[in-house]
């Protein structure tokens, strides 16, 4: 099993990503309630409640999909009608009114985003997860202050000479997102009498990483672009690569999780050794964080981009494919 797990860290500053209402004149951001560590008077650690702005996960992993498709097309790859009009429909319905007569393995063949995506018809009683997994993107409350500011706009109408007030609020936040990927799901179809591969496997897995680079980089995701518009740089970041079992980065909250990350990453390597587990990091640092004291040249690698670190693992994963 190829697994592959991201910490991003990024520096948004007035965005209005994700928001809960469409109608009316306020519109609200979505927001979180997340655990905030403090000491008391006594010297012991207690924990409160705060409301911050976030992005959901459903939001980022729908400019996913836009990004997938994109990619995917440009490449060549197999991607559904469904997938190509999702404009035009509104979203990704992705089969899920297809009927009875249709089998997970003509999906599946037929469109590289249902494949890394997944699906689900319930007339035909078959779904497959999504090989992509995304979580919310919430602030680092650890270590930066967040900020939720209603903006005030007025329309005016020329006709009857009114003013109409309205309100959105904004968000400006360290944020956090982690994101994982099951590389040993794409391109492949599990059935009673073994796996199927799909003829370009490889190719696939280029796409799932490139819509990955392209979703950041490229600042697919999100709503209300058009005036809200967000000043977004990537700070830092870090990735893993494991194999054959799985492993999770630290969650990239504070000064530590690249060093907590790379020593959580060893022991669990040590731990594992009899199992041939092989762990690559690879990490992006633009705030002068910690690192660790001691170079492990054959396991960590540092680079100075977003892309240069989605490159390089991609890389390692096809490494690790063609030994197998």
């Amino acid at each position: 099993m190829v697994f592959v797990s991201l910490g991003l860290r990024f520096r948004v500053e007035v965005e209005a990503l994700n928001m809960t209402e469409s109608l009316g004149a306020y519109t609200r951001h979505r927001t979180v309630s997340l655990l905030k560590k403090f000491k008391k008077q006594s010297g012991e650690i207690g924990y409160k409640i705060v409301t911050v702005p976030a992005i959901s996960g459903q939001s980022i992993s729908h400019g996913y999909h836009r990004a997938l498709v994109e990619v995917a097309k440009k490449m060549g790859l197999e991607v559904c009608e469904e997938c190509r009009k999702y404009e035009i429909i509104g979203g990704f319905i992705k089969h899920g009114t297809a009927g009875k007569n249709i089998s997970d393995i003509e999906v599946v063949k037929n469109c590289v985003v249902e494949d890394i995506t997944g699906f689900m018809v319930p007339d035909a009683n078959i779904r497959r997860t999504s090989a992509i997994m995304f979580s919310y993107m919430i602030p680092d409350i650890e270590y930066a202050e967040t900020a939720i500011e209603p903006q005030f706009h007025v329309r005016y109408d020329f006709r009857t000479q009114k003013h109409n007030p309205f309100q959105i609020e904004s968000g400006t936040a360290i944020y956090m997102l982690g994101v994982a990927i099951d590389v040993d799901k794409i391109g492949k179809i599990a059935t009673q009498k073994g796996e199927i591969i799909v003829d370009n496997r490889i190719e696939r897995i280029k796409a799932a990483f490139l819509a990955l680079s392209t979703l950041i980089e490229g600042l697919v995701f999100g709503a209300k672009k058009a005036r809200y518009l967000p000043i977004l740089e990537v700070a830092g970041g870090i990735s893993a690569i494991s194999h054959p079992i799985p492993f999770m980065v630290t969650p990239p909250r504070g000064y530590n999780y690249i060093k907590n990350t790379i020593e959580r990453a060893l022991t669990y390597r040590d731990v594992l050794r009899d199992l041939g587990e092989v762990i690559k990091i690879i990490y992006l640092d633009k705030e002068g964080f910690e690192k660790p004291e001691i170079e492990y040249k054959d396991m960590i690698l540092q680079v100075d981009s977003f892309s240069e670190m989605i490159s390089k693992t991609l890389d390692n994963v096809l490494e690790i494919i063609k030994k197998q």
